[in-house]
């Protein structure tokens, strides 16, 4: 990814969902980008919670997406099917959840939104 594509996705990520740090390992490397306080629907917790998107050939694959290893429901469950992994040094947790890719549009904004609505359920 070029310095200014990683530069543009940054800005529209942090205007949409607010405080990023980019993550990325070496310049060669995808985008890796942690939200700092991403909002997540009840009765998920914490909310907001920290996560992490890796953005591996993109535009034509979706972005890998983790949250905090703490984020659970009210019956203090992980998200359903969860896929704990290490990433940039701190164990984050996946989860199984499809959607349809590309999406129209397929911007870095959409993506994320549309693995957050994965947390509109309750498993």
């Amino acid at each position: 990814m070029d310095p200014e594509t990683r530069k543009g996705l940054i800005r529209q990520l942090a205007e949409a969902f607010g405080e990023l740090t980019d993550v990325t390992p070496a310049d060669d490397q995808p985008l890796h980008v942690i939200f700092n306080e991403l909002a997540l629907p009840s009765p998920w917790r914490p909310s907001p919670a920290r996560a992490l998107a890796i953005f591996n050939n993109w535009p034509e694959q979706r972005p890998e997406f983790y949250v905090d290893f703490t984020v659970v429901n009210d019956t203090g469950q992980p998200p359903r099917s969860p896929i704990d992994t290490l990433k940039v040094g701190e164990t984050w947790r996946g989860y199984s959840f499809t959607f349809p890719w590309p999406q129209a549009p397929a911007t870095a904004v959409r993506a994320i939104q549309l693995w957050i609505t994965r947390f509109s359920e309750k498993t």
